[in-house]
């Protein structure tokens, strides 16, 4: 985090991914959906000599209200401000608007417990596993119509300590995880919500597999 004086105020901003937690950048991207975007601003201001203007205003508007939510400072205190030291901290946060470059990872650790990511093609499946599968595509569901909520019981399903990778988490192991999960950093949140959805489908697929084999060698006994 990084410490900056605005209106003679120490306040802690974030400087990457890394030292947002999942519950605070949920409140920030619903504050978000109150921002006009390039599409709203054309449909509703289309080209009128104003619009340079308005367009400004909003900007300015989004801004403010962007750098208020992270300093926790108001509208008025922020106002006072030296502009020169809100154009910093705007630049400061400026990694939020750009790609999140992710990173392949096997597991993650947090408060002091080491959780790992699913196997594409585990040996050991059970159809436990293809429920487990069946509720992750139903939170990509969720994450395809904007609701990020769904990203900690997504991770909270498959993610699992060493010693849980072969078992099936009960509902209230789960429960307990996404409440936990809530406060993961967005890096993590980020690493691993990408692993997952790009391999959904490997995943289902390969447990759907597996459970037609056993049924086969069932059917021989």
């Amino acid at each position: 985090m990084k410490l900056v004086k605005l209106q003679e105020k120490q306040v802690k901003i974030p400087e990457h991914w890394a030292e947002v937690p999942f519950s605070k950048f949920l409140k920030y991207f619903k504050l978000t959906k109150s921002f006009k975007t390039e599409e709203e601003q054309d449909a509703e201001y289309g080209d009128s000599k104003t619009k340079e203007f308005k367009v400004t205003l909003d900007n300015l508007n989004a801004n403010t209200k962007t750098i208020c939510f992270w300093t926790g400072l108001s509208e008025e205190e922020i106002s006072m401000c030296n502009i020169e030291d809100v154009s910093e901290v705007m630049t400061d946060l400026k990694f939020m608007t750009e790609a999140y470059h992710t990173m392949n990872i096997n597991s993650f650790k947090f408060k002091g417990e080491e959780y790992f990511v699913p196997e594409i093609g585990m040996k050991k499946q059970t159809f436990g596993s293809y429920i487990e599968a069946e509720q992750v595509e139903l939170n990509n569901k969720e994450l395809e119509d904007g609701k990020l909520q769904a990203l900690p019981r997504q991770i909270a399903i498959l993610c699992k300590k060493k010693e849980e990778v072969e078992t099936n988490l009960s509902d209230d192991v789960i429960d307990e995880r996404e409440k936990l999960f809530k406060e993961l950093d967005m890096a993590t949140i980020w690493d691993v919500g990408f692993f997952l959805t790009k391999h959904e489908t490997r995943l289902l697929s390969s447990t759907l597999m597996y459970l037609k084999q056993e049924k086969q060698l069932q059917q021989k006994k």
